[in-house]
C-alpha cells in the first residue's frame, strides 16, 4: 500500500507542478483579472484526495474501516 500511496504522490506533484507552471507562465498573464488562487482548484481538491488516501490505506484506516464493518455485520 504505500508503494501505491508513493506512486500516486509522485504523480500528483509532477501533474500539478506542470498545471501551475502551464497557469502562471500562460493563463495568468493573459488574464490578469483572474483571481490568485483560481489555478490552485485542482492541487487543492487532488491535495485533499491524497490525505484520505494516505489515512484510508496507509496509516492503518483500512484495518478500522475492515473492524467496524464486521461488528456491524454481527
Amino acid at each position: 500500500m504505500k508503494k501505491l500511496f508513493t506512486i500516486h504522490l509522485v504523480i500528483y506533484l509532477v501533474v500539478n507542478i506542470v498545471w501551475l507552471a502551464i497557469n502562471y507562465m500562460m493563463v495568468i498573464p493573459e488574464n490578469p483579472n483572474l483571481p490568485v488562487w483560481q489555478p490552485w482548484y485542482s492541487p487543492i481538491g487532488w491535495g485533499i484526495c491524497i490525505v484520505i488516501h494516505y489515512m484510508t490505506y496507509v496509516s492503518g484506516g483500512e484495518k478500522m474501516i475492515m473492524e467496524v464493518e464486521a461488528e456491524a455485520e454481527s
